[in-house]
């Protein structure tokens, strides 16, 4: 006489051979899903450009004091401390010199070999991009046009009383 099997489920080693592949398939697929490196350098930018919201308004509030909150050509300057001087146009910061982001940021943008560097984008007004060196090709060419990603735009003031519009490009693309 025959008897019929009744085995029903998987047996220990089906599990763990499921288990393993899973776990594989989870560590190739995921960093395709889960973008944390863009989402850091998002949230580092977007500190900069609160960063620069804070450092405009006192050096506008300097340039109230020294009464030269008036000037639209960059020519007037204010003292921000340790004999550093930024130019500012309308009282704000002069995106026209990168000297005056590295000086109100006290960070290292710019220095060679750094994360993060500027670059001016000439027209009227005059803009300057605070942009992530290892993001897509700019370890070797420099984004030189308004919007481009990866980076906070920095656009000077239009008139007197008017502030500077600072915009932040995500790395999402």
């Amino acid at each position: 006489m025959q008897t019929v099997s009744t085995q029903k489920g998987f047996t220990l080693i089906e599990l763990i051979i499921v288990i393993v592949l899973l776990g594989i398939l989870a560590v190739t697929a995921a960093p395709k899903f889960l973008n944390l490196q863009d989402d850091a350098r998002d949230s580092v930018l977007q500190g900069m450009a609160g960063s620069l919201e804070s450092a405009s308004s006192v050096i506008y509030g300097k340039s109230l004091i020294n009464d030269v909150a008036g000037t639209s050509d960059g020519s007037e300057s204010v003292n921000v401390g340790n004999s550093t001087t930024v130019s500012v146009v309308y009282g704000y910061p002069d995106a026209a010199t990168t000297a005056n982001f590295t000086s109100i940021l006290d960070s290292d943008i710019g220095n060679t070999g750094g994360d993060y560097q500027t670059a001016v984008v000439t027209g009227t007004p005059t803009k300057i991009l605070i942009y992530y060196a290892g993001f897509g090709d700019y370890a070797t060419t420099a984004p030189s046009a308004a919007g481009a990603a990866c980076a906070v735009e920095y656009t000077n003031a239009t008139a007197e009383g008017e502030r500077p519009v600072i915009t932040v490009n995500t790395c999402v693309l």
